[in-house]
């Protein structure tokens, strides 16, 4: 911009008789257009006394000379500046009352730029310095109908006018919700029950992602949850010297939209919360029959029915959704073990709203203080788990067993099967004790596979584990988890059997599936392991070693397991890729065929891979995050013991005892690799992951 003869477009050079002492003058300052009064002249630099009362020096291209017509009287400061707010007043009336799309209406369809006073005389009739400014001021102010051209204004076309309107409204929208948002949070602070406006929801769910700290890959979106987090933190009077993860965090808990313990991690990782309407109506409308008669004729003509044989679950006392079911019958020269998988591929059509949610979702988390399900609890827990006394469609694997226990031969079929017995994992570990005579071939059965398992390499890691659970008071209750109990072991090999015999059949049938394998540790592994000391540091040492397990449609040999073929079909109401294996099955069953090809099912795999990461990531946080919170529940300097289990770090890593995670920890003195030691609790931040210890001396 320039100091220009009204009505020209090209810069005129700067003199007395272009500027003369006396000009109205505008300016951009700070966002914001102000008026002003030449007073003087050096060079390129005009002396500009403006509305403020502040003589200001500015360069020449930032002062628009104002047509003359309008004067400033007064020999006084004061009296000049008292003058210029008259005028200044005057121009924003004729700004406030100007209809720019009116003036829009009357030269758009000419596509070139006007000067200000080219508009002023096609509106107007004339070219006052009030109507001029005015006018200006206006056509800066309001970007939709004219796009600013140095000093000139080009109206836009009727297409471009259509959209920025649109994108106008939704910014007012935006601002209105907004000050909604803080209004709400500040209602909320003072009275709970007050109900969140559902227009209003996402900007709360939008403060939630900055309180998790989500890094958006869009960066506008950031930006406007940052803003109104500050904006909440003001109305509430919060420090805005902490962190703005923690500002969110604190606004969420104050207006009852957070709780103390709400799941960031959820958050952070994008864990749906809720299924679709349409997912819910599908798992409601869907009707497993109540008898095997009431099953169409093509099923009972595909599965063998094996409701009669002795079929019994073996879970944890608070499981419902349970998806795996144990026969076990004397044959002439042997046994009949059975292991029966509830069949979720019959109930669940392909790319149905439930499908999209189960795929969206990849697996199950099961959390100390909730359950979030692949699959609606009306399914899951109901209607296609494995409920004692009730008929259901299964993939059984069927293996036929020597005397001994030695596998002669097996198949894998889809069946009916009704469970006659549900069992706890205490329950079968008392009845093991009594020598349960079913309960006990199925535990020599069990054995024998894995005895079998460990002579082709298997290589067995103890883990300790425990479990967290929230009690209704609030307070942190820990379950140790003992694996290498008889019934969690026997449980668990049969398991690897299931899906061992069903990784061979796919192989043999030519189906394809996700096959998991583990390269051997390298041989220096094993070299490092000879002088750790037995216990917690010898297992954490032998976890380390081992090599990341791999995923492919080819088999491959799997280290852990000791086995050449190894897919996961076990749990269909849990994890996705289980379902998705065993639709391949069902339909070998049913076509000779499988359902999704290599190429079709590869795109499949790789979607829900990323989302089972992110579901995996979630589910050590909130654990580790719940086990942060036992820690925190004992109290500041509360004793700890625990073992060292690495030395090669800075500070040495310590598993803690009673909840076995692992942290580094200051010491005074040297420690040993396997050492116990004893460490005072100072701080704890569950939400943080921090937590800072002291050894005992």
């Amino acid at each position: 911009m320039g100091i220009l003869p009204p009505g020209s477009t090209k810069a005129a050079p700067p003199s007395s008789l272009d500027a003369p002492v006396g000009s109205l003058v505008q300016y951009d300052d700070d966002g914001g257009i102000l008026l002003g009064v030449i007073t003087g002249a050096k060079r390129d630099k005009f002396t500009v006394l403006n509305v403020r009362g502040r003589e200001v020096e500015l360069a020449r291209p930032r002062l628009y000379r104002l047509p003359s017509g309008t004067s400033v009287s007064g020999a006084s400061v004061s009296a000049k500046t008292e003058a210029l707010n008259g005028i200044s007043k005057n121009i924003e009336r004729e700004a406030s009352d100007l209809n720019v799309e009116e003036l829009w209406s009357f030269v758009h369809e000419e596509c070139r730029i006007y000067t200000v006073t080219e508009l002023c005389q096609n509106y107007f009739g004339s070219d006052t310095p009030e109507k001029h400014a005015g006018l200006r001021i206006a056509l800066i102010k309001e970007r939709v109908h004219f796009k600013r051209d140095k000093d000139g204004f080009e109206p836009r076309s009727a297409h471009v006018v259509s959209e920025l309107r649109i994108a106008e409204e939704a910014k007012k929208r935006k601002v209105t919700a907004r000050e909604s948002t803080v209004a709400c949070v500040v209602q909320r602070s003072k009275d709970p029950a007050a109900v969140i406006p559902h227009e209003l929801e996402e900007n709360f769910a939008l403060m939630g992602e900055v309180a998790a700290g989500v890094a958006h890959t869009d960066q506008s979106r950031q930006k406007e949850g940052k803003e109104l987090t500050h904006l909440c933190a003001q109305a509430l009077k919060l420090s805005e010297n902490a962190p703005i993860e923690k500002q969110a965090f604190d606004v969420l808990l104050k207006s009852g939209y957070f709780t103390k313990d709400s799941n960031l991690s959820f958050i952070r990782h994008d864990i749906p919360a809720r299924y679709s309407r349409e997912a819910l109506e599908e798992a409601e409308t869907f009707v497993v029959p109540s008898t095997l008669a009431d099953f169409p004729e093509e099923e009972r003509r595909l599965r063998a029915d094996f409701t009669r044989k002795h079929t019994f679950t073996i879970d944890d006392i608070s499981t419902q959704d349970m998806d795996d079911a144990i026969s076990m019958e004397r044959t002439p020269d042997g046994y009949e073990l059975g292991i029966h998988i509830t069949d979720v591929a019959w109930a669940l059509a392909p790319e149905s709203a439930l499908d999209r949610e189960a795929r969206r979702r990849a697996t199950s988390l099961y959390c100390a203080d909730q359950t979030v399900n692949m699959l609606p609890r009306i399914l899951s827990d109901m209607k296609l788990s494995l409920r004692q006394g009730e008929v259901r469609p299964s993939i059984s694997v069927v293996a036929q067993l020597s005397e001994h226990f030695e596998i002669r031969e097996w198949t894998v079929t889809p069946s009916f099967i009704r469970v006659a017995q549900r069992y706890t994992y205490d329950d079968v570990d008392l009845l093991l004790e009594h020598e349960d005579e079913t309960l006990m071939r199925v535990y020599h059965a069990a054995t024998a596979c894995e005895e079998e398992r460990i002579r082709k390499g298997a290589v067995r890691v103890h883990r300790r584990e425990v479990v967290p659970f929230v009690e209704d008071d609030g307070s942190i209750r820990l379950l140790e988890i003992d694996e290498e109990s008889p019934a969690r072991s026997l449980v668990a090999e049969l398991m690897v059997l299931a899906n061992s015999l069903m990784a061979q059949f796919a192989v043999q049938h030519n189906l394809p599936v996700i096959f998991r394998g583990q390269e051997r540790p390298d041989e220096n592994a094993r070299q490092a392991l000879v002088d750790v000391p037995e216990g917690p540091a010898k297992d954490f040492t032998a976890r380390t070693k081992l090599k990341k397990s791999t995923m492919s449609f080819e088999p491959h040999y799997h280290a852990g397991l000791g086995l050449d073929a190894y897919i996961q079909a076990t749990s269909p109401i849990r994890r996705y890729l289980d379902l998705c294996h065993q639709r391949q099955f069902l339909s070998f069953f049913k076509r000779q065929q499988p359902w999704m090809s290599k190429s079709e099912f590869e795109p499949v795999a790789s979607e829900v891979e990323v989302h089972l990461n992110a579901a995996n990531l979630a589910s050590r946080e909130t654990k580790r995050y719940w086990l942060l919170r036992y820690l925190e529940q004992r109290g500041r300097g509360s004793v700890i013991t625990g073992t060292v289990v690495r030395l090669d770090t800075k500070s040495p890593l310590v598993e803690l005892d009673e909840i076995y995670i692992t942290v580094f920890v200051k010491t005074t003195r040297p420690v040993r690799m396997g050492e116990q030691i004893s460490m005072k609790v100072v701080t704890v931040d569950p939400h943080g992951d921090y937590v800072r210890l002291e050894a005992v001396a």
